[in-house]
């Protein structure tokens, strides 16, 4: 039984690899959301009070001493039962996720495989996808199961499989509470509004997209910028297949290169504007370097690098430290707290950026109440010039 669309959240974006949902789909889906929210708010919010009353007393009974380090602040709040409970939830409610998105998924498989094959091979298309079958996904990326996904964001079942893409764009609804998917994605939206403000003239030719996932803000910037020559890169061919047919559903150019963002396979001086989405807290230290050095190398005299991730980094309460904490251990986030401590501005300056050309903000999304991290760095016009 399909559901009756009124039933369904609001979307701007509609495309046919999204799968069909019945009714229970849309319930189970609509449970997972109300626990997230239940979690979060009620139960989450209350770590601090269970902290000081029982977790930092526990621990002082058993080292006869205050908890100081992360560590010891981790292993105080598991002393709370509360917590325990909040961990475990938490824990089951990520997985119900991906239960509820699955589902449909696997069940819409044959079809979504089907739909997206027409759109990557019709004559008409209006960007390209690049797939190199001799490629071997970056470990570090390929071997986890991010945000408890299945499969990870590599994942491909068959030669002509979207389902990582699916996976992502779809749990990625749910996760997100139901908000759904903009036609100018709100994190790009975000970053198109910081640029009109801190360049109101600047109007991009060529924009490179690193770690583009299932492709939304890549064909929200082909969108924003139709005259723009608009390219992709990630390391997953089933979430490029996936990015490519839903840039074609959605009538925008965009070309899908599979590739490691520390290895840009482009010319010097190639790309006028160059975003990342969330990929910062995807990748240890060393890659997040030499991404950073090969942006700017194929990044254009004048043209901007602008990385947005989540907005941790300005975190001191180390109780909520600590739950970034948990996101490493118990949500396939390995990299957060490396990402979280990493000193972005001195790595900006180490790849050759001037001083005068770096800067850090924290942004508000277009929607909600979420803010955003976004470091910004410009190439100057000549070197050692100011732009």
């Amino acid at each position: 039984m399909n559901a009756d669309p009124k039933d369904m959240k609001v979307r701007d974006v509609a495309h046919p690899m999204l799968p069909a949902l019945t009714v229970e789909d849309i319930s189970r889906q609509r449970a997972v959301v109300t626990l997230r929210r239940i979690l979060s708010s009620k139960v989450r919010s209350q770590n601090h009070r269970h902290f000081n009353q029982t977790g930092a007393v526990e621990f002082e009974r058993q080292h006869g001493r205050r908890p100081e380090s992360l560590a010891d602040i981790e292993q105080s709040l598991f002393n709370v039962p509360t917590y325990r409970m909040w961990s475990a939830a938490n824990r089951a409610v990520q997985e119900m996720l991906w239960v509820s998105v699955g589902e449909p998924i696997f069940r819409d498989q044959q079809r979504i495989n089907a739909e997206a094959a027409r759109l990557c091979e019709a004559a008409d298309k209006r960007g390209s996808l690049s797939i190199n079958r001799a490629y071997d996904p970056s470990p570090e990326v390929a071997d986890i199961d991010i945000h408890l996904q299945p499969g990870g964001y590599a994942l491909e079942l068959t030669h002509d499989d979207v389902t990582a893409g699916a996976l992502y764009e779809t749990g990625g609804n749910v996760f997100s509470f139901s908000v759904g998917g903009r036609r100018d994605d709100s994190k790009a939206a975000a970053i198109n509004r910081l640029l009109s403000e801190i360049a109101p003239d600047f109007q991009p030719g060529r924009i490179l997209d690193i770690g583009c996932s299932a492709g939304a803000a890549s064909a929200a910037y082909a969108w924003r910028y139709p005259e723009a020559d608009v390219h992709a890169i990630d390391i997953g061919a089933g979430m490029l297949r996936y990015a490519h047919a839903r840039a074609e559903a959605l009538g925008v150019a965009v070309h899908f290169h599979q590739m490691d963002a520390s290895r840009l396979e482009f010319p010097d001086n190639h790309f006028d504007l160059i975003v990342s989405h969330n990929v910062l807290h995807e990748m240890g230290d060393e890659t997040r370097k030499r991404m950073i050095v090969e942006s700017l190398r194929v990044l254009r005299p004048g043209g901007f690098l602008v990385y947005q991730d989540v907005n941790v980094r300005s975190i001191t309460d180390p109780i909520i430290k600590a739950d970034i904490v948990w996101e490493k251990h118990f949500n396939g986030e390995r990299f957060w707290l490396t990402y979280s401590e990493a000193e972005l501005t001195s790595e900006m300056l180490a790849a050759g950026f001037p001083f005068t050309h770096v800067s850090e903000h924290e942004i508000p999304a277009v929607a909600g109440a979420l803010r955003w991290y976004v470091i910004v760095a410009r190439k100057p016009d000549t070197a050692g010039a100011a732009a």
